[in-house]
């Protein structure tokens, strides 16, 4: 009995050991940023270093490590090596990192009110606001890059306005003012929903930021 119990014992240090190694493969505040970007689509470390601000070499030291630990994995799409999660239950995990993290300490957010002096934020309940969007009772406006979207998506095809934010002001006639419009980017840490929110409530439109990811909102639409 005892030395199964030990055995039981390493085999337990052991997966502390791997679990604390996986969690150390993300423990920087670059290496969540990377997270951030690749839970809406594989990039390249080029385009991954122009979004974080990083110089390429310091982008693909930060890879190589997640992908040591089979956090990422790459394809090569002609001169390019392509990075995407290895696994899709990273979403999840994703969006539960920053649900803990907010409740951890509730300061934890960007609190539209702080920096832009009104509330942004879409203030129904999720279930409501999965309603109505089915029923067209609002619009959903995507305003990531184009290079985060996914073409193929139908049920992204069937329910989603995306305008790129830098083209916001631009095509500001496609979009109705008859209903309001939810703003959604890359969930509630991305500074551009905020931002074009409060861009489009200074045109005129009834805009307000919604603190999901698309990847959050398409699981539910897809429930049924």
């Amino acid at each position: 009995m005892i030395k199964t119990i030990e055995k039981a014992k390493e085999r337990q240090d052991y997966l502390f050991e791997e679990m604390a190694s996986l969690l150390d493969a993300v423990a920087s505040p670059v290496r969540l940023k990377i997270i951030h970007f690749l839970t809406q689509a594989p990039h390249s470390v080029e385009q991954l270093s122009l979004k974080l601000g990083q110089t390429i070499a310091n982008t693909s030291m930060h890879l190589k490590k997640m992908q040591r630990e089979g956090i990422l994995k790459t394809e090569t799409l002609g001169q390019k090596r392509i990075y995407s999660l290895a696994q899709e239950e990273m979403r999840e995990f994703w969006e539960q990192i920053q649900n803990f993290a907010l409740i951890h300490t509730p300061t934890n957010k960007i609190a539209s009110k702080d920096i832009y002096h009104e509330e942004l934020e879409w203030p129904k309940e999720f279930g409501e606001t999965i309603q109505m969007i089915k029923a067209r009772k609002v619009t959903l406006l995507d305003v990531r890059p184009d290079d985060e979207i996914d073409d193929v998506d139908s049920t992204y095809k069937k329910y989603v306005v995306h305008i790129p934010f830098e083209n916001l002001k631009k095509l500001k006639e496609d979009l109705p003012k008859s209903r309001p419009i939810l703003v959604i980017c890359r969930g509630r840490l991305c500074v551009m929903s905020n931002e074009s929110t409060y861009v489009l409530r200074k045109l005129g439109f009834d805009a307000y930021k919604l603190n999901l990811s698309w990847f959050q909102v398409s699981q539910k639409l897809m429930e049924g």
